[in-house]
């Protein structure tokens, strides 16, 4: 018999998972009862960060952080007999064209890690269920494109971010090698099917399995993180290009865009 439940919302980037993140903070209180929440704040600075690290240089010594990390942040939790989710996209890895990143190659490994460390604390019938949010590659190649411009020095225009960046854009394929890795579960919902009430969050909620009225009381999803207008990209590019300062270039950004954002994803 399957022990306790344990959602790991791990990405993917660019496909909803800030919105979802939202959701789940506003609604907080309701789904407390039920299942006990692992947001960014508790992650990004720490197994987060050690993830994206690992992804970059692939060391043993980063993926022992990762672990290390992430032990000490579940550690923490005192669940009672509630579910647990976890949900951070950069688990996954950096997102693919920051600072050259090619792809989410590294995702199987982080997540197989992610579930020894979980079985470690939650007991080797913990039942583990890697939920991922991806979305059609064109439209996630071009959500990501004008995200790098705008949070990195990219210089690449958009016919060579495609063409270097293309195979990552097959999300799809990244969740089945990571089928391949863990003995969990892995299911996926494309972000374009998740137009209802709960927006991206529809199937994190699922998997926690409210009741309809529970679920019908909760805060109806905001959209979050949206990038900026394809009007600004040559602009952007133009800034990413010229010989400005990254102190100066930061400023010319936030003029440009009207307002700075901080979330990866």
């Amino acid at each position: 018999m399957p022990g306790r439940r344990v959602i790991v919302h791990a990405g993917f980037h660019k496909t909803g998972t800030t919105s979802a993140q939202k959701f789940l903070f506003a609604n907080r209180k309701d789904i407390w009862p039920r299942c006990a929440l692992v947001l960014p704040a508790k992650l990004r600075g720490d197994a987060g960060l050690q993830a994206v690290r690992y992804s970059r240089f692939r060391t043993d010594a980063l993926l022992d952080s990762f672990s290390s990390g992430l032990r000490s942040m579940l550690s923490q939790i005192d669940p009672g007999r509630r579910k647990i989710l976890i949900s951070e996209e950069s688990l996954s890895g950096r997102m693919p064209g920051r600072d050259g990143q090619l792809d989410y190659s590294a995702t199987p490994t982080l997540m197989a890690r992610a579930e020894d460390v979980i079985c470690d604390i939650f007991g080797a019938e913990a039942e583990v269920i890697f939920c991922f949010t991806t979305r059609e590659p064109q439209s996630w190649l071009n959500s990501t494109y004008k995200h790098n411009l705008r949070k990195s020095r990219l210089t690449m225009d958009k016919e060579e971010y495609t063409e270097t960046f293309g195979p990552a854009s097959d999300l799809v394929g990244v969740t089945k090698a990571v089928e391949n890795a863990v003995t969990g579960i892995v299911c996926t919902a494309d972000l374009s099917d998740l137009t209802g009430q709960e927006g991206p969050a529809q199937p994190l909620m699922d998997l926690m399995g409210l009741s309809e009225r529970r679920r019908s009381n909760l805060i109806a999803h905001v959209t979050h993180n949206i990038g900026p207008n394809d009007a600004m990209i040559d602009e952007l590019l133009a800034l990413n290009r010229s010989n400005l300062s990254e102190e100066a270039l930061t400023v010319a950004k936030k003029d440009l865009l009207g307002k700075a954002t901080n979330h990866d994803g």
